[in-house]
């Protein structure tokens, strides 16, 4: 039946020959026959993937038995750069110290210099997350000196 405007094509698909108006565009920008060639996009192929993170939130290992331990003695408040210790024993600059905070963390920072009386510095740009209250445990450079275990440096068996 002629229809005035509606010309001749070849579905992309099958190859017949069919008017404009039985055929459409499929998702794959095809021109196909609209009763038998169409099949429109599956649903799978707009389903986001779920990111699956595996990453632990901090890293670290437990605390070496042969590291050292004393106790904060004047509390520290938020953003201090330095903080009076107790014992300052085995401790000179470049080492790192773990700091006990009231809110039950544990702050680690390196220090910058040794220490001046009982008071230690930290590295520049480094502050105290929180208050750190008089007793407040601090654990000092490993007794013997050993090289500090990081993660990167476990392996399944040290676990």
């Amino acid at each position: 039946m002629y229809r005035p405007g509606d010309y001749n094509v070849i579905c992309d698909k099958c190859g017949m020959k069919r008017k404009a108006s039985q055929c459409r565009m499929n998702w794959e920008n095809l021109l196909v026959c609209a009763d038998t060639c169409y099949e429109p996009r599956h649903p799978q192929d707009f389903v986001a993937g779920i990111p699956d993170i595996q990453t632990v939130e901090i890293a670290r290992p437990d605390i070496i038995s042969s590291i050292g331990e004393t106790t904060v003695k004047t509390a520290g408040s938020i953003n201090s750069t330095t903080i009076e210790l107790t014992s300052v024993s085995g401790v000179s600059d470049g080492h790192v110290i773990g700091i006990e905070l009231d809110n039950g963390s544990c702050f680690w920072t390196k220090l910058d210099g040794d220490p001046s009386s009982y008071t230690v510095t930290f590295i520049e740009g480094t502050f105290l997350p929180g208050p750190a209250s008089a007793g407040n445990t601090v654990y000092l450079p490993n007794i013997s000196n050993e090289i500090y275990t990081t993660a990167t440096m476990l392996t399944a068996t040290g676990l």
